[in-house]
């Protein structure tokens, strides 16, 4: 049984040369997984689930997956593995992305990746990059069985980011964050595929309880 359990904790990290994978390493080796590196495609396709995190640009990490032969591996894997996108990892999880240039993304989830307004509903200026704490809710989606079915109402997690994943279908999008009266989308959910904006092994105590809840599925 114990071996059963320990299998079950096994998560591999997507590194396409970028990513910020020794924070993510280290939150999940705190909640007692084992963490496996993935630079190839045999070892996405051997992995037990897929963690993407993701820093810096939108076409040179889509590059940078091609580059490396990763890009229909992750597409194959993410048909039945839990797989889990964080912040750029969540926004390359769509079809499309505007950085910079139009960059076809994985095509996990329809929707495009687009800039953050630079103004408020009321016409106020909005800082871009977004970055500090801010709280998530529920958009049109329960989060009961999700991924975030345990976080509570009053909650704070860590964003840095300037676009944000404007998704084509309301049921993908599991958390929005208020930006200025706009409803930005922190968190996205379809079946066994998972993204989040905000960081969770940056977000303390309840990213951690996240990290928990994905080691689960």
């Amino acid at each position: 049984m114990s071996s059963m359990s320990q299998m079950s904790r096994n998560v591999t990290l997507i590194d396409y040369g970028a990513g910020n994978l020794l924070n993510v390493q280290r939150a999940f080796e705190h909640q007692g997984a084992t963490v496996d590196i993935a630079t190839r495609p045999e070892q996405i396709e051997q992995a037990e689930r897929l963690v993407f995190p993701g820093v810096g640009a939108f076409p040179e990490a889509m590059q940078q997956l091609q580059a490396q032969d990763l890009v229909e591996a992750i597409q194959q894997a993410a048909n039945d593995k839990p797989f889990l996108g964080i912040c750029l990892g969540m926004q390359m999880m769509l079809d499309e992305g505007e950085e910079f240039e139009k960059t076809p993304g994985l095509g996990l989830l329809p929707g495009r990746v687009e800039r953050l307004p630079e103004r408020g509903v009321n016409g106020q200026n909005m800082t871009v990059p977004h970055m500090g704490w801010a709280s998530i809710q529920p958009n049109k989606t329960s989060w009961q069985g999700s991924l975030l079915e345990a976080v509570p109402e009053s909650n704070a997690f860590y964003f840095v980011h300037s676009y944000y994943a404007d998704v084509a279908n309301d049921a993908d999008q599991l958390a929005v964050f208020d930006f200025g009266g706009h409803a930005i989308t922190a968190a996205i959910q379809r079946d066994n595929k998972i993204g989040c904006q905000f960081h969770p092994e940056k977000s303390g105590e309840l990213g951690l309880k996240l990290v928990e809840a994905f080691l689960k599925l």
